[in-house]
């Protein structure tokens, strides 16, 4: 699985969504349980699941999937 597709396996799951709801445009607040607490437990869990440390301003900058896709990609090549 690449990294795409667990970053969004992860959002669904920690939102309770389907993955076909979200797009790369997705933000903090397009899901209920999305909000500033989901955010925080979501950015863990992809640090956790990727063996990867996001600095704050890492975190500052991220504003959609998109972002949060990239970041990751950045860290662990």
């Amino acid at each position: 699985m690449e990294v795409k597709e667990k970053v969004i396996a992860i959002m669904a799951k920690n939102f309770e969504v389907t993955p076909e709801d979200i797009i790369m445009e997705s933000s903090i607040g397009d899901f209920p349980k999305w909000d500033s607490l989901g955010n925080l437990a979501l950015l863990q869990e992809i640090q956790d699941e990727f063996d990867i440390e996001l600095e704050p301003e890492d975190i500052i900058d991220l504003e959609d999937v998109n972002d949060i896709i990239n970041i990751v990609k950045e860290k662990t090549k």
